[in-house]
């Protein structure tokens, strides 16, 4: 199903910051590999804005803001209901619906 990939690929996201701030640890632990740690480093920083430019490009609105919250600021559905003032199953909803949306 698309929504289950799509979720799938979004949560990526908070994955591949952490991997980007290991591998600049590394580089600097290990300068003898820095060349291929900056490759990954470029791979996953592509990744990385691929996402963001998916989620921003849902609706520029609430269904956006809610893609946001949930998966770049890694916040429950509970939460970002009460930051935009939804009830959670209305939040729910709208979620789904921006997971249908969504081109990854």
């Amino acid at each position: 199903m698309d929504v289950e990939k799509n979720r799938d690929r979004l949560k990526k996201y908070r994955v591949l910051i952490s991997k980007i701030s290991r591998l600049k640890s590394m580089a600097k632990l290990c300068p003898e590999n820095r060349r291929r740690y900056g490759c990954e480093i470029k791979e996953c920083i592509a990744e990385r804005d691929g996402i963001e430019q998916a989620i921003t490009g849902v609706d520029g609105g609430i269904l956006t803001e809610i893609l946001a919250l949930k998966y770049m600021c890694g916040k429950s559905l509970e939460e970002i209901a009460l930051d935009i003032c939804y009830s959670k199953r209305q939040t729910e909803r709208l979620h789904l619906k921006a997971l249908k949306i969504i081109k990854i």
